[in-house]
């Protein structure tokens, strides 16, 4: 089991992660993580990537999404406020 100090960063307390946890998970200066508390543990686990729209779709061109949903049915229910829905 390694151990660490609890030091300080600016208004917040701050762990330093050792080189060898780092390496093993391959985390890298500015990358993003989640933390929770358990118990009298904490869990510090990589963030789940969040994509720009842009990177989400860029997989397939505009055309090839519409045709992908071409026949895709959703009902959005009834019509509210003043939008104006061509069918």
């Amino acid at each position: 089991m390694t151990k660490a100090i609890v030091g300080r960063w600016g208004s917040s307390l701050a762990v330093r992660l050792p080189t060898e946890f780092a390496a093993a998970l391959d985390l890298r200066e500015g990358e993003r993580i989640e933390m929770e508390t358990e118990a009298d543990q904490i869990i510090i686990r990589r963030a789940k990537l969040r994509l720009t729209l842009d990177e989400m779709f860029a997989s397939k061109s505009a055309d090839e999404w519409r045709t992908l949903y071409a026949d895709a049915v959703v009902d959005w229910g009834p019509d509210v406020g003043h939008e104006i829905v061509e069918e």
